[in-house]
């Protein structure tokens, strides 16, 4: 795996762990489940693979959410048969039932 690759791994890793998002991370997030919705796996992938070329020359806060949703929801859609909707999506719905308390 090259240096680059690493990093970006590692930024998604970091990103992925709990903290209180911004309200720009939130926007990002909310904007990837929007345009994921109704796409397959291999969209996803092909999504994923943008957003980490997108990267290579640094990411603020919101771009790492939005890399970090896209390789989220990539996972979630390897052991799915359907297209994405943020309904059947236990970790968005958790994040949604969260922002209402």
């Amino acid at each position: 795996m090259s240096q680059e690759r690493e990093a970006v791994e590692a930024m998604v890793e970091a990103e992925l762990e709990p903290h209180e998002p911004t309200p720009d991370e939130i926007t990002a997030r909310d904007r990837v489940r929007a345009e994921a919705t109704g796409m397959t796996h291999h969209q996803t992938a092909a999504a994923l693979e943008r957003a980490e070329a997108a990267v290579a020359d640094g990411a603020d806060a919101s771009t790492r959410a939005a890399l970090a949703e896209w390789r989220r929801i990539t996972d979630l859609l390897a052991d799915h048969g359907g297209p994405y909707t943020p309904e059947a999506d236990p970790y968005a719905q958790g994040q949604l039932t969260a922002r209402g308390r």
